[in-house]
């Protein structure tokens, strides 16, 4: 338990730096995720000049945090999580937390307090 605390506040701290390296920006410029779709439905081989346009899939914060998490009981998250499922876990000055790594590859990113301060879960 405590290795894999350790990593994810090493990942943590690497990725707030590098958050901090480009200037508190998203690291695609834009924060916007695009797809360049011709428009002619030409596939690749076609000697048709290509007209491209850009399609925005996903905008900026177009992936919500989870902010102020709820937890259930010990009881209630074995009745209902499958004893395998992957969860980062976290514990400060004896406040512990599991976050569902699943839940997690949905949102990216939790903001919460764990022993009284204030920590960002990421995925």
């Amino acid at each position: 338990m405590h290795k894999v605390v350790g990593f994810g506040l090493i990942f943590l701290l690497l990725g707030y730096v590098a958050w901090l390296a480009m200037g508190g920006s998203a690291f695609t410029g834009g924060g916007e995720t695009v797809v360049i779709d011709r428009g002619d439905g030409a596939g690749p081989s076609s000697s048709a000049p290509p007209e491209l346009k850009i399609v925005t899939l996903l905008g900026f914060d177009g992936i919500r945090s989870i902010e102020n998490p709820r937890f259930v009981s010990i009881d209630i998250a074995d009745e209902t999580y499958d004893p395998t499922e992957l969860v980062l876990g976290v514990e400060i000055e004896g406040d512990a937390r599991a976050y569902s790594v699943p839940l997690l590859s949905r949102h990216e990113i939790v903001n919460d307090v764990v022993g009284g301060k204030p920590i960002a879960v990421t995925w």
